[in-house]
């Protein structure tokens, strides 16, 4: 279950946990607060599931500590272990159902944003707040993006070499 994280000392608490993520570097305290209050903190056991693949819901997730597996169609697919990794985002930016279910493998800690919210507070003229949220989504699925074209193309070339073939 999530743990609600409205105290004064907890959104501090918060605060400090995101102040040790690069992606927030460009976040006022004000800024900080205002996602918080949009936020849930919680601690996962391992095994516990964030995400369950083939279902709907308006959370995105920044993982705070921990290690986290990614799953697709039971099987491990890759991990998520660095402070201020982003997961969950997809679906909510397709308005689709998740395409893979997130495990915690560690005893975890993870923040999780009602991305509902965010779109309210778009529609409230929070234009420079929405905008931030939006460009850290986009800039980690750039980053993905790269990644993938990256892999896709070294695997076009092996796949060359065992044919023969030019890539």
């Amino acid at each position: 279950m999530l743990s609600d994280t409205n105290s004064s000392r907890d959104n501090l608490g918060v605060i400090g946990l995101l102040r040790g993520i690069a992606r927030f570097d460009n976040f006022s305290d004000r800024d900080l607060k205002a996602f918080i209050s949009l936020s849930k903190l919680t601690t996962y056991e391992p095994g516990s599931t964030i995400i369950r693949e083939g279902e709907y819901d308006c959370w995105v997730f920044f993982l705070i500590s921990g290690i986290l597996e990614i799953v697709k169609d039971s099987k491990v697919i890759a991990t998520l272990q660095r402070n201020g990794d982003l997961f969950g985002e997809m679906g909510v930016i397709e308005g689709s159902s998740r395409s893979a279910s997130i495990i915690a493998k560690t005893e975890s800690i993870v923040l999780g944003v009602d991305a509902s919210v965010i779109d309210r507070r778009l529609k409230t003229n929070d234009v420079y707040f929405c905008y931030t949220i939006y460009r850290l989504f986009s800039e980690v699925l750039a980053a993905r993006l790269r990644n993938t074209t990256t892999e896709n193309m070294q695997l076009r070339q092996e796949l060359a070499a065992l044919k023969g073939t030019k890539a």
